[in-house]
Formats: C-alpha cells, structure tokens, sequence
C-alpha cells in the first residue's frame, strides 16, 4: 500500500471510530474531516455521516442497565443510530380494536420504546424503527404501510427527545422458496416494487404530521439487485426496464430523507467480489440520476451458514471491521448520497473482539 493511501485509511479508521466525546445531543450528525497535504494540497477526508446497527432485541427485551451499557458501546465504537425492532408493537396494533388487551398494550411497549428512544439521545445515538419479513408483500403488503404510519402516530404523541427517527423495513421476499424461480421471478419483483411504491406513499404523508417532518425511511436490499453475473435481470416496472436496484432508488430519489442500504456482504473490501465492488453500481446510478436519496453500505456481523463464511465478520475482531469501513470510506466518499455504514447484529458485534 502506497503510503499516501495508507494515511487516508488511517484518518478514515480513526473517524469511524469516533470516541463518544465526540457525540452531539440526540444524535444530530455531525461531519469530522481529516486534512493531509499532498503535492502542496490540502484534501478532505469525509468519514461517513453515520453508522447505523440493527438491534433486533426489543425495547423490553433488556433490562436498563443492559440497554445503557450496549448503548454506551456503540456510541464509543462510532455508531450513530440504532435500528430498533419493534414488531411487537405491530402486532398490539394489529390486535382488533375491540381487544381489551390492545390498548393496554399499545401504551407498555409504546412506553418501553420511548424509554429506549430517550435513553440513545443521552448518548448521541438516533433510533429508528425496524420492521420487515418476507411475507410483508403480496397479500400482507399492507404491513410496510401500516408500520409506516403506526411510527407516525407514535411521533405525534411523544415528546420531542422520545420520537423515532425513522422507518427502516427488511422484507426480503426473495428468501422464500421458489421466489426467485426463474418462471415467476420478474412478477415477483414487480410485486415487491408495487409494495415498496405503497409504502414510500404512506412515507410521504406521514412527512406532513407533527412530530414527522424530519422523518427518515430506509429500506434493505441485497447487491444483487443490480442485475450483475447470475442475478435476475432487469425487469419492466413503471414503464421502464432496468435493474430492480434502479427502480427502488427511483422511488426514493426526490427524498432527502430516504435511503437504501445496500446488503454488500463481504468481509473484504478488495477485488470484484469484495463490498466495494458490489455496491459501487447503486452509487453510480444514484450519482446519474443526481438522487437525493441515500446509500448505505451495509455489512454483515451475524452467523452465516456453512460455505457463506466470506459474507460475514462473525467470530472476527473489530478492528478488522473498521478497516474495511475505512476503505469503504474513501471509495464511496465522494458521492453526496453516501451516509456511511450499518451492522447487521448488534449482538455478534458486541460479543466480538476489539
């Protein structure tokens, strides 16, 4: 590695991960800069705006001492915003309106939420909710709309330091057997389309309410979405044929507040198989079509199966992490939709090494 290049990653590493000194009240991002001089000039490093990780517990799940102590950790690691299960409260509101059960219910884990919600602003970290499941298109499809506003009329009621800051949905249908067949796998990704065109709808009128003017949606895709080697092609959607990765940034593309992560699975960063390169097509048409949308790398901590091991940091240490962050960084930095990274298991990465 040329030496130059060897001073941005660590500039990069050292940003990414911030010390919790560094935290600003309820989690407002804040852009920390590197500056190095080279042929006589100055460049500035951009670290990534934010790093997100999905905490699949929920708000009760945890006693409080365990959520401040995880929350602490993050935050010390770089992290700025935590994606927050919270599917019990779906399934309270999901409960018929004359359960004497639901509104009880409702209100003792709409309160552990608020508690969580309020405890991460103590430490600079943002909470967003986190919903999904591969049978959230088709005829459940109304759940990723009903999520949607189920968060807004949360906002509406809770205090300012209480508020979830955003929606972030993991559907993936396409681990359903037979969905990618190859007879019915462009019908399925209209489906999933029309499904994500439905809740991007309910996004855009919740934006209106109080409480939600600031609201961020997000949605997880895989890589290969872009239509790259194997993966399914491109498909007829809205009157135009493109990868189905293109589609879903066209729907979030007027949408300052919107972003996609982008599951670019590898532990290596390096060569055309790594996470740099299986990310870099959504950022390139993100770019063409000057989306205001953004795009975050997601990589993997969780188990994987046997054989898939390359897809996942599980059983290695941390700093091995922030070295492919690092030069995740400074591969995608100067696009404007780039807002960083996220961490799938919130668990793996605590209980891995430093």
């Amino acid at each position: 590695m040329r030496r130059a290049t060897a001073v941005l990653v660590l500039a990069a590493m050292l940003a990414v991960a911030a010390p919790a000194a560094r935290a600003t009240a309820h989690g407002r991002h804040r852009h920390h800069h590197g500056h190095r001089a080279l042929g006589g000039e100055f460049h500035r490093l951009r670290a990534p705006a934010a790093m997100a990780v999905y905490e699949w517990h929920t708000a009760g799940d945890l006693s409080d001492a365990a959520v401040r102590q995880r929350l602490g950790s993050l935050r010390a690691d770089g992290f700025r915003t935590v994606y927050l299960e919270i599917g019990n409260y779906l399934d309270a509101a999901e409960l018929p309106a004359e359960d004497p059960d639901r509104a009880e219910r409702l209100a003792a884990i709409g309160g552990q939420i608020k508690r969580f919600v309020a405890t991460a602003g103590e430490f600079g970290l943002s909470v967003q909710a986190l919903g999904g499941g591969p049978t959230w298109t088709g005829t459940r499809d109304y759940l990723g709309r009903e999520l949607v506003a189920l968060v807004g009329d949360f906002n509406a009621g809770a205090a300012r330091h209480q508020r979830l800051k955003g929606v972030q949905l993991d559907l993936e249908p396409y681990t359903l057997e037979g969905w990618l067949d190859d007879d019915v796998v462009e019908d399925n990704l209209r489906e999933y389309l029309r499904t994500l065109e439905g809740i991007v709808g309910t996004y855009r009128d919740q934006l209106g309410r109080h409480g939600n003017h600031d609201l961020r949606l997000g949605f997880a895709i895989p890589f290969w979405f872009d239509a790259r080697g194997d993966a399914p092609g491109p498909v007829d959607y809205d009157g135009a044929t493109k990868p189905a990765a293109y589609h879903v940034i066209d729907l979030v593309a007027d949408l300052p507040g919107a972003y996609l992560v982008v599951m670019s699975y590898r532990n290596f960063t390096r060569t055309a198989n790594g996470s740099i390169a299986h990310a870099r097509d959504e950022f390139r048409y993100a770019a063409a079509v000057g989306a205001r949308s953004g795009l975050v790398v997601g990589q993997r901590y969780g188990q994987a199966e046997a054989g898939e091991e390359r897809t996942t940091f599980y059983g290695k240490p941390r700093w091995m992490f922030r070295r492919a962050a690092a030069e995740i960084t400074l591969a995608f930095r100067r696009y404007p939709q780039f807002r960083g990274l996220s961490v799938d298991n919130a668990d793996a990465y605590l209980a891995a090494a430093p």
